[in-house]
């Protein structure tokens, strides 16, 4: 498979699926990585096998689009090819109560709420006692 090819299955996977610009911006952005790994003296084919099948892509791309935003873009910027070959990923927390780690990361939040509602109540309870006892003696005193 080659670029135009890749491109076009791309395209073809994203249409009708969102927006005409939001699949000029991923075709764009899969292009410029294309030509980037090119010039770095990767083999298309190379960089063919690296992407897979680009009806993964367009599944995955599909599956995590969010409203009308585009991972390739800013709040109010627009795409910009740069010169430079890095590429900046960001990750989002989101708790996934799926795996084990959000299991135990739930459970530890659940300890810990319960912890602190123990120590406000132990405080607090003693309080209120005191404050009842005093009441009751200041209100049900016997009067002189």
């Amino acid at each position: 498979m080659d670029k135009n090819e890749f491109l076009d299955i791309l395209r073809s996977q994203l249409s009708g699926q969102m927006p005409e610009s939001q699949i000029n911006t991923h075709i764009q952005y899969y292009r410029n990585y294309i030509e980037e790994r090119m010039q770095s003296g990767n083999s298309e084919s190379e960089i063919m096998n690296e992407l897979g099948d680009p009806r993964l892509i367009a599944r995955t791309l599909l599956d995590t689009e969010v409203g009308e935003n585009t991972p390739y873009l800013d709040a109010d910027s627009a795409y910009e090819q740069t010169s430079d070959s890095r590429h900046v990923r960001t990750k989002s927390f989101k708790l996934d109560f799926s795996t084990w780690y959000g299991k135990v990361l739930a459970i530890l939040i659940a300890v810990i709420v319960l912890a602190i509602l123990c120590v406000l109540l132990g405080i607090l309870i003693p309080i209120m006692v005191v404050a009842g006892i005093i009441i009751y003696l200041v209100r049900f005193r016997p009067r002189r």
